[in-house]
């Protein structure tokens, strides 16, 4: 598994775990108290059934998986382009890329969640080193809508390029 590859499995491990914890509270233990006392009555709204649980992601964690997806992109993109890289090697990338992409978490609903389905239905997983493409010839940028979601979410889709000169 690449380095990138578990850093996305890492971030959405990590965003399961704060997501599902997010919904925990603990109660330190009372001091000892000699004198019993009855409970006091509380209100509370009938508890949730196990199965609405749900395991989303914040969009910070979809856009930053986003960016991941990009990244490897963009990379990929110059590193061919500076005729570094054949058109094997980019075919493999852009079909990892397309599981990332695929692996991506995000919220039940929004804005955010809408354009991940939406780049997501444009791409979808590919299981061999097979051609991918990503954007339509002629269209709008791959995930644009997906970019304005995120930035009016208040989160920036980050590319990190580190090939080339």
């Amino acid at each position: 598994m690449s380095r990138t590859a578990k850093l996305s499995t890492a971030l959405a491990a990590l965003a399961l775990t704060a997501t599902m914890l997010a919904g925990c509270s603990t109660t330190a233990p009372a001091a000892a108290d000699p004198t019993p006392t009855a409970p006091k009555p509380t209100a509370s709204a009938a508890p949730e059934p196990a199965s609405a649980v749900t395991t989303a992601a914040p969009d910070e964690v979809t856009c930053a998986a986003f960016g991941d997806v990009v990244t490897i992109l963009g990379n990929v993109d110059v590193a061919l382009n500076e005729d570094r890289m054949g058109q094997q090697e980019k075919n493999g990338w852009y079909a990892l890329a397309s599981r990332v992409l695929a692996n991506v978490p995000s919220a039940d609903a929004g804005p955010v969640a809408e354009a991940l389905a939406a780049v997501k239905a444009e791409v979808p997983p590919a299981q061999g080193v097979e051609r991918v493409t990503f954007g339509k010839p002629g269209g709008a940028a791959f995930g644009a809508d997906l970019y304005e979601a995120c930035r009016a979410a208040g989160f920036e889709v980050v590319l990190n390029g580190f090939t080339g000169g």
